[in-house]
This record gives C-alpha cells, sequence and structure tokens, in this order.
C-alpha cells in the first residue's frame, strides 16, 4: 500500500487515498512494454508508399537515340531504371504494418506502464477537473499550480468535452478516458495527472 495525495486545483493537498499498487503487479514487464510501444507505432503507419516499376510508367516507346554511331551504351526504352522520369528498381510498394498483441498481453502492459509511473513519483492526482464551459486558461492554471512543466497525460473517469477543448490548445498535453488508455499514451509524456475517481477506480477497471 502507498498514500496517495489528492490535490485541489491551486495545487494544495486536500487529503491522503491509501493506494494498492501490488494490483498493477509485481513488477514493470520491460519486454513486454517495449512489444506494445512497437505495436502501436506500427499500427500508426498507413503503408502506402509505392513506386512506379516499366510497367507502370507511361511515356513514348521509341528509342531514346539510334543504335549505332553515337559513341553511347544502347538504350531500347525511355522509361528504364536509371532514365529521368524512368521507373525505380525493387522500390517500396503498399504494405500492411499491422501487429497485433493478445488482449491479456495490452492489459499487463498498461498496468506496467502505470506501475512504472507511480514508482517514479510521476503520478498526480486531482480531486476534479469537471468545467462548465471549455477554458484553457482555467486547465492551464491547474497545471501550473501542479508544476507540471512537461508533458503530460490527463486521465478521466469518461470522457468529458469541455476538458477535452481546454486541454487540446496546451502543446504536449493529453487527455484520455480511463477505458482508452494504453501503454504508448502513458510513457510518451513525463508526468501522469489522474483525477481522484480514476484512481479509486483502477484495481477493478484495470485488471
Amino acid at each position: 500500500m502507498i498514500e496517495v495525495p489528492v490535490h485541489d486545483r491551486q495545487g494544495n493537498v486536500v487529503e491522503k487515498i491509501q493506494f494498492d499498487e501490488s494490483c498493477l503487479g509485481k513488477f514493470v514487464n520491460w519486454d513486454l512494454l517495449h512489444k506494445a510501444i512497437v505495436m502501436f507505432e506500427a499500427n500508426q503507419r498507413l503503408g502506402t508508399h509505392c513506386v512506379k516499376n516499366r510497367r507502370r510508367v507511361v511515356c513514348t516507346t521509341r528509342k531514346p537515340f539510334k543504335q549505332k554511331g553515337t559513341g553511347r551504351a544502347r538504350q531500347g526504352f525511355r522509361r528504364r531504371v536509371g532514365s529521368r522520369g524512368g521507373a525505380v528498381a525493387h522500390g517500396p510498394v503498399p504494405h500492411d504494418y499491422t501487429i497485433d498483441m493478445p488482449k491479456k498481453q495490452r492489459r499487463q502492459a498498461i498496468k506496467s506502464a502505470l506501475l512504472g509511473k507511480f514508482r517514479d513519483g510521476e503520478v498526480l492526482v486531482v480531486n476534479e477537473l469537471a468545467q462548465s464551459a471549455p477554458k484553457t486558461s482555467e486547465i492551464a492554471k491547474t497545471l501550473k499550480s501542479l508544476k507540471v512543466d512537461r508533458g503530460c497525460l490527463v486521465v478521466t473517469k469518461a470522457q468529458d468535452e469541455n476538458v477535452w477543448k481546454s486541454i487540446r490548445n496546451i502543446p504536449d498535453a493529453d487527455l484520455s478516458p480511463l477505458a482508452e488508455i494504453n501503454a504508448y499514451n502513458i510513457l510518451k509524456r513525463k508526468h501522469l495527472i489522474l483525477t481522484k475517481e480514476v484512481l479509486e477506480a483502477i484495481p477493478s477497471d484495470v485488471k
């Protein structure tokens, strides 16, 4: 069990909560985290890169110059590899880079990422972040009060449109509901900011 301080939006500690980090595992599985990050980045690739081979190059079929008497190497096609506007040899073609991981491994990777953040002291808990209207300045003040001077990921219990519209204008700050977090997003930013209800829901929701 660890004691996690809960802050208000002015950065003051209002209470402390006992959190059982054993629900996230006994150790950080670095191999599984690496596999999860490689999978996430590979799945972002479109794989639409393509070049033209000789069959796809459209141009005249006339010889560039006569066969003999020029002192140059003979050429039969303008679309040959090496000619200006010609074909490309062994170039990239459309390719699917999708990688999959079993659901249990993805879950375990999320647990390892969260456990690493807790052990490194990079988790901050706020009692609430709800706003009646989108206002970036309010979120910016909260982050400044929490002394978050680098990138952060804010995790809420459910999707909050007002908070999302406020955070999206802040550089290096992301927002994600608890149900949509993944290992890559957790490790991408330096700080992890959780609401109080998210901290209380982690043992049951992340399992």
